[in-house]
């Protein structure tokens, strides 16, 4: 598993990412493994009042941005993105500041995958449970 803090420039665009005057862009990144389960990527707000863009508004650049920079350590290069690879948005609101009476949310991004970038996301809500139950199976799996 891996547990760390994933941070881009801007919108998270390729030409952004050398340019120091966009902003810096972080998020919490786990990546749970398997061998014969797709691995779980969930990208997560820190919940913070300045972490740049969102994870929301930047989700096509931001996945494309990690399976690049993990696809050869992490995560398997021999899988491909379309059956191998699910990737969660999490959005923790536990930040009292910043909540806005809003609950805890996962959504699943599906995407289209062109051999070199994702594009075309598709939100799916998930419910905690339900998360927690995929990240248990394949724990299991291992």
């Amino acid at each position: 598993m891996l547990d760390t803090i994933f941070t881009w420039k801007g919108a998270g665009q390729e030409l952004q990412q050398s340019n120091q005057n966009y902003w810096d862009s972080k998020c919490q990144l786990r990546i749970y493994q398997s061998y014969s389960m797709p691995s779980i990527v969930i990208c997560s707000d820190l919940d913070e009042l300045d972490t740049g863009t969102s994870i929301t508004n930047s989700v096509e650049n931001l996945a494309t941005l990690i399976w690049r920079q993990y696809q050869s350590t992490v995560l398997s290069s021999r899988r491909y993105l379309g059956n191998n690879f699910l990737f969660i948005e999490h959005y923790p609101r536990t930040n009292p500041q910043n909540r806005n009476h809003q609950q805890e949310d996962f959504s699943l991004v599906q995407f289209n995958w062109d051999g070199k970038r994702f594009y075309q996301p598709r939100w799916s809500p998930l419910t905690p449970s339900v998360v927690l139950t995929m990240i248990q199976q394949l724990k299991l799996k291992n």
